[in-house]
């Protein structure tokens, strides 16, 4: 039996890449956590040589430091064995929470986001192109069950995607997503691996754990085939899913988009046609476009659709208005808002923005040539062709990084170098498009600390226009 559960386990990994061809050979982040799910999948990775492979384990600080410790060691001591390069990362004590009450989610959810965002670096500062993590097929059916619960839509029901794209060119693995828990457990005790417990797995406070401990338990015993019937259901939920973003990808082909502006636009006779879930569903994608990645609920989404058919000339939401305009429905950016711990903004061109006492001129001038007098410095400025707009203009979130010298550094890191003030330090200017952190710009903040400024790598011309940026009031 034990034999027969070794072999299934790595069976399924070598199912996975050649459903994958493409994936196999790619240089692989492997999420590693030091649990049993993790262990397993990097004893497999590493054994088969599928791929070229560095761990990164990355430390949330959630824990007792002496838990914390011990899961280290041994994660180090297991790479060791194994011969892979590790890295270590470290989220700072209190950023996770800082997080969850920002964005008023929970302390798992924000946990992940970081987490995830720690992985994409790493991938994009290694050179590696590919992030492997250990979800099994339990975890799908708690999380098939926690977004049924949530009341989600078929996006979510569809559960967790083995494979998908993250951006930079970076794809998301899911290896075991068809192996269930148990066989993982037999796997792992026929080959005697050693890893680490957390606790928190222990803990009701997570709804997960409450699913996994309280639901699962009961759902086995009353209804013994339901974990078949979910993996059913949501297969079934694929394919309809599939039609829908068919019909979703036709209907954004009828829309307008200006690049430079953000805004987007669809004749009000077309829109009203389309099918209700589909009309949401382009409004979801406008505002991510917009606000780079923010998400509202699909209640919030069809009120505000029904305040435009409600004869409401325009409605402001997430950064965005929503109006109609003779016989077309359209979107565009505004200044978004200010938070309690800073203030994040949308601008899709030069000019000047005022929010509150916030206010924010954007305007180009042109480097002198030979024999012209020069131009006074502006606080802080980008080479055109650095950038693209819509730009976002923000403070620093925990975490952020730029790529500079061809290297990714952390912003916290850099102001340290600085020897900057903390206060300053929290208002800050981070500019920011759609394909990542362009600048950190103190000077236009305080035209003192003009010195203090960093830049994404840019090889292009730097004769040409810079935009001058400056902002008051922050």
């Amino acid at each position: 039996m034990k034999e027969k559960s070794i072999g299934a386990v790595e069976r399924h990994v070598e199912a996975f890449f050649s459903r994958h061809p493409s994936m196999r050979g790619r240089k692989l982040i492997v999420a590693y956590s030091g649990g049993m799910d993790s262990s397993t999948l990097l004893t497999i990775l590493a054994e088969t040589r599928i791929c070229p492979l560095r761990a990164v384990h990355v430390v949330h600080n959630l824990r007792p430091a002496e838990e914390l410790t011990i899961e280290r060691n041994a994660i180090i001591a297991r790479c060791r064995e194994l011969e892979l390069p590790l890295t270590i990362a470290t989220i700072r004590p209190g950023t996770i929470e800082m997080l969850a009450r920002r964005k008023k989610i929970g302390t798992e959810a924000a946990a992940r986001e970081i987490r995830y965002g720690v992985l994409r670096r790493c991938a994009i500062r290694f050179g590696f192109d590919a992030i492997c993590t250990a979800h099994n097929a339990d975890d799908q059916l708690e999380t098939l069950l926690s977004r049924f619960l949530s009341s989600s839509s078929i996006d979510g029901l569809v559960g967790i995607a083995p494979l998908r794209s993250i951006g930079d060119g970076i794809s998301l693995l899911r290896p075991l997503l068809q192996v269930p828990r148990s066989a993982i457990e037999r796997y792992a005790d026929s080959r005697m691996l050693r890893f680490s417990t957390d606790s928190s797995n222990l803990s009701v406070d997570y709804r997960r754990n409450r699913i996994r401990q309280r639901i699962c338990p009961v759902l086995d015993r009353e209804f013994p085939g339901w974990r078949k019937g979910l993996f059913g259901t949501s297969s079934k939920l694929m394919a309809d899913k599939v039609a829908l973003d068919s019909v979703l990808k036709k209907a954004l082909g009828k829309c307008s988009f200006e690049t430079e502006t953000a805004k987007a636009s669809m004749p009000l006779e077309v829109f009203d046609e389309l099918p209700g879930s589909i009309r949401v569903k382009i409004l979801a994608r406008w505002i991510s476009n917009i606000s780079g990645g923010g998400r509202l609920s699909y209640k919030a989404l069809g009120s505000a659709l029904d305040a435009i058919a409600g004869g409401a000339p325009g409605v402001d939401i997430l950064g965005a208005r929503l109006r109609r305009r003779e016989d077309v429905l359209e979107i565009l950016p505004i200044l978004d808002f200010r938070r309690e711990d800073g203030y994040f903004f949308v601008i899709p061109s030069e000019g000047v923005y005022r929010a509150g006492p916030i206010e924010i001129s954007l305007s180009w001038y042109k480097n002198p040539g030979e024999g012209e007098d020069k131009a006074p410095e502006p606080n802080g400025s980008l080479f055109e062709g650095s950038f693209s707009f819509p730009l976002r203009l923000r403070t620093r979130r925990a975490g952020d990084m730029i790529k500079t010298a061809g290297v990714m550094k952390r912003l916290d890191d850099i102001m340290k170098t600085w020897h900057i003030d903390s206060s300053l330090r929290n208002s800050a200017l981070v500019v920011e498009d759609g394909e990542g952190i362009v600048a950190l710009l103190l000077s236009s903040i305080d035209p003192s600390y003009r010195e203090f400024e960093k830049f994404r790598d840019y090889a292009g011309p730097k004769n040409g226009r810079r935009l001058s940026i400056c902002i008051k009031g922050a």
